[in-house]
């Protein structure tokens, strides 16, 4: 099952022209180290669990991938994100557009795998078919709102699609049934494309649509089967999540991410449990990680925690009675 990172540079080349101001203070186009960390160990166990892994991208973000030599992680580098510049879709309403875009690119079966996502055991029953997601999220809220007070392009038409379905957290998304992914990839062009004007919805509302609600919706319209890889289901209106655990399934630094920007005193031990984790169940990666550039900060915590673990195993790692 092919595996594909996907890294759209858009957003950051979009808010460089519009707030250049704020973007010139924050410098040139990075990957924070927490993400870096993910983006490698998602790779390594993609690649453990199901097979090859490529990356599309644009031309930054090859170069910067390169630079930092995490071009290594993939079987192959594609740029034809670029082609994206063309077209009237705002980068900054829909900053997860590259997703969307490759699958019109790429014909099933494959698997987009977020950077900030990585998997502890291997998706299960691929053969069944269907569409495979991270997890439910409830709708009715100020992030999915009904489908009909959804901002939309003049003239575009929904009703042929079936909303009965919570969203579809799609930091996981393999494509199974090709009809399905040509389908959901057009329909959620066709609503970003020029769909960028003013609106009281807040804006998130137009991303999490094209992608967390049209994907389910055009699924259910086709029968396709729809299969969360965890039951653990993400309550959005008091930000909780309900049901088991999904630790023991995968790791997504979302809300962690979140959490940092707010409190960035506590990166260096969220550093630590991620380099144990991939350390621990990826030996392979300690020869990687000392020649990124952009984790040169945290190279004496890569050493500490290579020592630990041959001394004593993990001492932060406690996914698996979470």
């Amino acid at each position: 099952m092919p595996g594909l990172h996907v890294n759209w540079t858009g957003p950051y080349r979009a808010g460089l022209r519009r707030h250049r101001d704020r973007a010139l203070e924050n410098g040139p186009y990075t990957m924070p180290v927490e993400e870096i960390l993910t983006c490698v160990h998602s790779a390594y166990a993609w690649r453990a669990f199901h097979g090859g892994v490529a990356l599309v991208t644009d031309e930054l973000g090859a170069s910067y991938t390169a630079a930092q030599g995490l071009d290594v992680l993939y079987d192959r580098v594609d740029t034809r994100l670029d082609d994206l510049d063309a077209m009237d879709v705002d980068p900054l309403l829909y900053f997860a557009a590259g997703k969307i875009y490759t699958a019109r690119l790429y014909a099933a079966p494959f698997a987009v795998v977020d950077t900030d996502l990585y998997l502890r055991a291997p998706v299960g029953h691929l053969g069944r078919g269907g569409f495979v997601f991270a997890h439910w999220e409830s709708v009715g809220n100020a992030v999915y709102p009904p489908p009909e007070e959804v901002p939309r392009p003049a003239g575009l038409e929904l009703s042929r699609w079936l909303f009965d379905t919570p969203a579809a957290n799609m930091a996981l998304s393999v494509f199974l049934d090709d009809r399905h992914r040509a389908e959901y990839a057009e329909a959620a062009m066709a609503f970003m494309t020029g769909n960028a004007g003013p609106s009281a919805a807040e804006p998130i509302v137009r991303q999490t649509f094209a992608e967390q609600r049209l994907a389910p919706a055009v699924a259910r319209s086709l029968g396709v089967d729809l299969r969360p890889l965890t039951d653990r289901f993400w309550v959005v209106e008091t930000e909780e999540w309900d049901g088991p655990s999904h630790a023991g399934r995968f790791h997504h630094t979302w809300n962690q991410k979140r959490l940092l920007r707010q409190f960035p005193e506590l990166r260096p031990a969220y550093w630590r449990y991620l380099l144990e984790d991939l350390l621990w169940n990826h030996p392979g990666a300690a020869d990687l990680l000392p020649s990124v550039p952009a984790l040169a900060g945290c190279a004496d915590l890569v050493h500490a925690v290579r020592r630990d673990l041959a001394a004593h195993g993990p001492s932060v790692l406690d996914w698996k009675t979470a």
